[in-house]
């Protein structure tokens, strides 16, 4: 107990001056705060009677707290930036409105060619794609072989490729 009361004595007669270290180092008054505080709890943890410069040690935790935050702001790169500074570079992912109605035409061109399809390919393919069924089921489905869907499958997506590059 007595080197509790001891630590914090330290920690009470000399924390202005801790503070005013943290906050040459970092900059910021409430974060010199919150590392004081930080440091006094790992301060408190040790026997400081064995301890040859406390004031010292504390003032060392205080500085390697800060090291240590600095590094892993810089590693996770929240830095503290202007938003519209960090995202002058970021590309705009969204789709231009022409873009989209290209996308939707090329969509509505694949379609109309799926329905236009023999009635057992346009089955075969939009089983397999839209109700996700596996080849052996639709060969069971539609009566037929299983290389034989795979054949409907693959020449209907080849015709739907076709019409979405032209479209491209």
């Amino acid at each position: 107990m007595k080197a509790q009361r001891t630590s914090w004595q330290l920690y009470e007669a000399h924390r202005e001056n801790l503070l005013s270290y943290a906050n040459r180092l970092c900059g910021d008054k409430t974060l010199a705060e919150d590392i004081v505080q930080d440091a006094w709890l790992l301060f408190s943890r040790q026997q400081v009677e064995r301890i040859t410069s406390p004031l010292h040690y504390l003032r060392t935790i205080v500085r390697n707290l800060l090291l240590t935050r600095g590094r892993r702001v810089s590693r996770a790169g929240l830095v503290a930036t202007d938003f519209d500074v960090a995202t002058v570079n970021v590309e705009d992912q969204t789709a231009s409105p022409e873009a989209s109605v290209a996308a939707r035409e090329v969509m509505r061109r694949v379609f109309d060619a799926i329905n236009l399809m023999p009635e057992r390919q346009r089955d075969a393919l939009m089983m397999y794609h839209f109700k996700g069924m596996k080849l052996r089921e639709i060969a069971a489905h539609l009566g037929v072989s299983h290389a034989l869907v795979h054949r409907l499958i693959a020449d209907g997506v080849a015709i739907c490729d076709r019409i979405r590059e032209e479209g491209l």
